[in-house]
């Protein structure tokens, strides 16, 4: 998977954290951002559950 900055990576996990806070996210909606996300830059996220 191609490296994204630090910077990105913790903009998305305080929005992903703030979402799922908020009660606005779900697990498996944050599961399905990650993979969109992974996806972008070559990767995949497994749900395993």
């Amino acid at each position: 998977m191609k490296e994204l900055e630090e910077n990105t990576i913790e903009q998305i996990r305080t929005l992903l954290n703030y979402l799922e806070h908020t009660d606005l996210l779900k697990n498996k909606d944050i599961l399905r951002c990650l993979d969109v996300i992974a996806r972008e830059y070559g990767g995949k996220i497994m749900d395993e559950n």
